[in-house]
């Protein structure tokens, strides 16, 4: 078996008490117990530190609503000019003038008028 012909006759109680009695079992054993107790420091400080922040007014909950709105808002403003839209919609797709004019806000001969500069002379 793995263990010397010494100790295979020792029952695996007495093996069991001999495996704590080395001293890097305790070391270790020390080590957790150290690193546990300072996790619960770290945590307490943490928490301390953010409650004194939101009875300072930093509170980041607050004021990621009011960043999303804002950013929601601002993006919604923002267009391409319609006729750059147009002359992608007309390169890039394969849709009908009067859904291209729906889309880009023009009129169905100014959509028509793009489609005919953007072919190649002949």
């Amino acid at each position: 078996m793995g263990f010397p012909p010494s100790e295979r006759n020792v029952n695996r109680s007495s093996r069991a008490s001999n495996f704590h009695d080395y001293p890097y079992v305790a070391s270790y054993d020390s080590n957790v117990l150290k690193n546990s107790h300072n996790e619960a420091l770290d945590k307490a400080r943490w928490q301390s530190a953010v409650k004194e922040a939101q009875n300072r007014g930093l509170d980041w909950s607050e004021q990621k609503k009011t960043v999303r709105e804002l950013r929601q808002h601002t993006f919604r403003k923002a267009r391409r000019h319609p006729v750059k839209h147009a002359q992608v919609l007309l390169n890039e797709t394969s849709l009908p003038f009067f859904e291209i004019a729906q889309i880009t806000g023009l009129n169905m001969y100014q959509v028509v008028t793009i489609k005919l500069q953007l072919r190649e002379a002949a």
